[in-house]
């Protein structure tokens, strides 16, 4: 489930994850958020945008800072590696 912004969301602003005042969940197919690297909301809680995102819009990988040294962060793109493996075969 991708993180979609609320509302208009500007750069430097951090994400307060589900339950807040920045971002929701949206329902995408898997192969969909892999392809289009969408950003899952159990990881858009304390992170920071480097771009800005618009309300409505799915918030992706390449418009946040995230630690990629997080258990959390590496579980995620090893399953987002066997989705693409998977789509392949």
């Amino acid at each position: 489930m991708p993180a979609i912004a609320k509302r208009n969301l500007k750069a430097g602003e951090v994400l307060d994850g589900e339950g807040g005042y920045t971002v929701s969940g949206g329902l995408r197919p898997a192969p969909l958020s892999v392809q289009h690297g969408y950003l899952p909301l159990g990881l858009a809680h304390n992170v920071t945008l480097t771009r800005d995102v618009a309300e409505g819009a799915a918030v992706t990988w390449g418009d946040v800072k995230i630690d990629q040294t997080t258990d959390a962060y590496r579980l995620r793109k090893d399953v987002e590696a066997l989705a693409v493996s998977a789509q392949a075969a």
